[in-house]
């Protein structure tokens, strides 16, 4: 019996974490059968400009824009790893993906 892999990834900004600027770091909480970690994006954002059910900022300035651009990338990679590990006959778990993308 082949036991079902679960497979999510979600974007957030870490509130706990403001910078001095009153800027939240962007994380993605990547999580596969019950097991997660969080890879951190390098990007920030002030946590009122945050949508967190959009998983992106609302501003439409060009920081704004630059950081949904790098957000939409991030998710690519993530998926893509999550494939090639599949292709590989590997299991996709959440630290083989945060490995492939470091």
């Amino acid at each position: 019996m082949c036991r079902r892999i679960t497979f999510s990834v979600v974007f957030f900004c870490k509130k706990t974490k403001l910078n001095k600027k009153g800027k939240a770091p962007i994380y993605a909480r990547i999580t596969t059968s019950g097991q997660i970690t969080e890879i951190h994006t390098q990007c920030q954002v002030e946590p009122e400009h945050w949508n967190q059910r959009l998983e992106r900022c609302m501003l439409r300035d060009v920081v704004s824009t630059q950081v949904n651009e790098i957000i939409a990338s991030y998710r690519a990679n993530i998926l893509a790893a999550y494939d090639s590990l599949i292709k590989e006959g590997k299991e996709p778990n959440c630290f083989a993906i945060k490995q492939r993308l470091e």
